[in-house]
């Protein structure tokens, strides 16, 4: 067992809660609502799916390898990915909402500090 890749797929689920319940409602369903070109708004649903995909997935991998279920030699790589990838999209997501010039950006859109911890604590359980 591996206790920091069960904390960061414990916070990758709650993520994934988050991003279901409260990003749906305060997002994605007036994202559907408003009145803007069809194709943009199928993309953006696309999108959405495509990153609670992504979320549930990265989830269900730290989780089950926190545990014990994945073979170790795959653990690894597969861990490693998934620490970057969530850091990656931790310092993006960072980036443009520190330069999006809206009010209170950083503390509303907080979702990247999600995104570095889940990635932080995957990295440490790599490296542990």
């Amino acid at each position: 067992m591996n206790t920091l890749l069960l904390v960061s797929g414990v916070l990758a689920a709650f993520m994934v809660v988050g991003h279901s319940t409260m990003g749906a409602k305060q997002f994605f369903l007036p994202m559907l609502a408003a009145d803007f070109d069809p194709t943009s708004k199928r993309i953006m649903a696309f999108v959405w799916h495509m990153s609670t995909a992504t979320l549930v997935i990265a989830a269900a991998t730290l989780l089950y390898g926190g545990l014990g279920f994945v073979a170790e030699a795959a653990l690894g790589p597969l861990a490693l990915y998934v620490a970057i990838q969530f850091l990656a999209y931790g310092a993006v997501h960072l980036l443009l909402v520190s330069t999006s010039k809206l009010p209170g950006a950083v503390y509303k859109q907080f979702q990247w500090s999600l995104f570095l911890a889940v990635g932080g604590t995957a990295l440490a359980g790599v490296l542990a």
